[in-house]
């Protein structure tokens, strides 16, 4: 096909074009779409990285804004496939043209030099970044690819080779496709690395960029490179690495959000932190104490997801990722989260009010739930697993008589005390509960026992208080639950009705009460430990007056206690709703399968709740560390603890 016919066609595709026509264009152009006569936009800078493996929509849309819909100009190496329509049915834009620059001869021309800085918009292609190197590194292309970066600031993409020589740092590829496997020689011929003499994008001189990186395994091969790099050139270099069909937009402030379907990398290497053994034909070993790099990961989105300051690396600022550390042993990349262990708890939500309660009964509802996230603190800190935090912070609580939990259960119609549990390990989705219990002092540990020691989720009643006998759980009589205060609040219910129960929250208070009896005392918590993993638990006396045998969502998995990779729930209010709408699995599945947020999905679920008549709340934390606790009372008992001791607690309706 002559060049003719290739520009006559690619204009017959324009698409959001005010008019299309052939420009007069350097001899190497594929075609040209739009209108061939240049003109001049405001732009912004900016550079996307694009990890290779298919278009990101979202990052051409991204550079198009940028652009103002200038010309945009795609440079390849080799191969003939036109950006063109692919570009232009997603913004408008005055023109695009691709330019195939295969020997340093046409790098050097003037007519590619002038087209390539007349555009507001560059993209470069995929393909082999070592022609990238051998044709344009040191000739008037380079040169003019470095004056759009840093003089007239337009946005300049590159996607797999396009995107690895974007950098000040870059892997040329020139001996063939370096792999993981290199890993085991640092100075393998393979691993050809160059020092700032080629592009110079804003904020990138000290960065190395990889790309496919996920889909291919290329973790170990780009702690390679910066072993390498720390080693050879004796700087501490930063890492950039989108997966494929996913971009790092970076603005012109530095400013980087994650555009696609994948994740992005931000690799932070530090002076105290260097490779231990990175010489010839020896595995890297670079294990710093098992933290020798510190990787943000972001997940994208079709619109751009997350926030890291590329302008500085800063820690601090980066927000809607994960952080990790990395370090490679004996030639194996290895990781683990870094440690970020948090606990959230709730002691009961329903008609709390700040005009209802007194100073003392405040003071010491505080002082309880300051004592269950010390118990469970300690036990994270101590780097005991999740589900050992739950088990400690949920006994503090059981064995406070404020809370419709152990020794503050209430009352059922015949006057007996009948306890419901359960817990959740979220890594192995293992669950154990215990219902319409009498006689286990912690019936949190009762469904512990039954989730480790038993074939079994659930057990009920005698039988489960036998179990917990014959696994060595303290038992106690019956009268060791009573208190006066859960007495009264059932003789009142069955002077008011004594064929219908009564919600532990349904009359108004009166000043100076102790306000046990007009909210739902269910207590939980769910915990995030060192390693990663999420652990929920819930324990109840259930609803003063209730009859039958009755039991409510806290021990049925799924309904009122959930945990699994992504986020660990625990639920507290009128239980029958809660187990009709399932409420903490929908919350799982709605992150899970729509990708809402933990606190988008909370609200989702009490909302569905209140809508059906029910009231209460729940906690939820997500595997990220990120807290919701939503309700739709006038108040839950609620607290969290984070890694670095900070405490909040809460119980009015803010």
């Amino acid at each position: 096909m002559t060049r003719s016919i290739l520009v006559t066609a690619a204009c017959t595709l324009c698409l959001h074009m005010s008019h299309a026509q052939v420009k007069t264009t350097a001899g190497p152009s594929l075609g040209l779409t739009g209108d061939a006569k240049d003109v001049t936009t405001a732009t912004k800078g900016g550079v996307a990285l694009i990890g290779g493996g298919g278009n990101v929509e979202g990052a051409f849309k991204w550079m198009i804004e940028r652009s103002g819909g200038g010309d945009v100009v795609v440079i390849r190496a080799s191969g003939d496939y036109l950006y063109n329509d692919d570009i232009a049915k997603l913004g408008k834009v005055n023109s695009i043209e691709t330019l195939l620059i295969n020997s340093r001869e046409v790098a050097n021309s003037d007519k590619v030099a002038q087209t390539i800085r007349n555009a507001e918009m560059l993209f470069i292609t995929g393909g082999d970044q070592s022609n990238y190197m051998r044709f344009w590194r040191g000739t008037k292309t380079s040169e003019a690819i470095n004056y759009l970066l840093n003089k007239k600031k337009v946005p300049v993409g590159g996607t797999s080779a396009g995107c690895a020589v974007l950098s000040g740092f870059y892997y040329s590829g020139e001996i063939g496709s370096a792999t993981a496997a290199v890993a085991m020689d640092p100075y393998d011929e393979q691993v050809k690395l160059y020092n700032n003499d080629f592009l110079q994008p804003p904020f990138l001189k000290n960065v190395i960029t990889d790309q496919h990186y996920v889909a291919r395994n290329r973790q170990g091969r780009h702690m390679t490179f910066l072993s390498r790099i720390i080693t050879d050139w004796k700087t501490f270099p930063q890492g950039i690495a989108p997966d494929e069909r996913t971009a790092v937009c970076i603005d012109e402030q530095g400013n980087a959000t994650v555009i696609g379907e994948g994740k992005a990398y931000f690799l932070l290497t530090s002076k105290a932190a260097a490779p231990e053994v990175c010489v010839a034909e020896k595995p890297l070993q670079w294990v710093a104490g098992k933290k020798a790099v510190k990787v943000y990961e972001i997940q994208g989105t079709a619109n751009g997801n997350g926030y890291f300051s590329v302008a500085d690396f800063d820690a601090a600022k980066a927000k809607g990722g994960k952080w990790y550390w990395w370090w490679m042993e004996n030639g194996k990349w290895q990781q683990s989260p870094e440690d970020k262990y948090v606990l959230v708890i709730h002691g009961g939500a329903g008609t709390i009010l700040q005009s209802t309660m007194t100073p003392e009964k405040e003071k010491a509802y505080r002082s309880a739930l300051r004592q269950a996230l010390e118990a469970g603190y300690a036990k994270l800190k101590a780097g005991a697993p999740s589900l050992d935090a739950v088990e400690a912070a949920v006994r503090v609580l059981e064995d406070n008589p404020l809370f419709n939990a152990g020794k503050g259960a209430v009352f059922t119609h015949d006057g007996r005390n009948e306890l419901d549990a359960a817990i959740m390990n979220g890594n192995t989705l293992a669950a154990g509960s215990v219902a319409g219990v009498r006689t286990i002092r912690n019936p949190i540990t009762a469904a512990r026992a039954v989730m480790e020691k038993s074939e079994h989720v659930m057990m009920v009643g005698p039988g489960a208080e036998q179990f917990a006998k014959e696994v060595g759980i303290e038992l106690v009589d019956p009268g060791y639950f009573r208190t006066e205060e859960r007495w009264k609040g059932l003789q009142d219910a069955l002077k008011e009705d004594s064929l219908k129960a009564k919600l532990d929250h349904s009359s108004a208070p009166k000043k100076g009460t102790i306000n046990i009896d007009y909210k739902f005392g269910t207590v939980g918590c769910v915990a995030l430990d060192n390693n990663g993993m999420l652990a929920a638990g819930t324990s109840t006396g259930g609803m003063t007056n209730k009859k039958y045998g009755r039991v409510g969502d806290a021990p049925i998995i799924g309904a009122g206690t959930y945990a699994n990779s992504t986020v660990g729930i625990s639920c507290t209010g009128w239980g029958e709703f809660y187990i009709r709408t399932v409420v903490a699995h929908e919350l799982s599945a709605l992150m899970e399968y729509k990708g809402l947020s933990v606190q988008n999905a909370g609200k989702t679920v009490i909302e569905k709740v209140g809508k059906l008549g029910g009231d209460g709340g729940l906690i939820a934390l997500d595997k990220n560390g990120n807290i919701a606790m939503p309700f739709n009372t006038e108040g839950m008992y609620r607290g969290a603890i984070t890694q670095d001791g900070k405490m909040e607690i809460s119980i009015y309706k803010e």
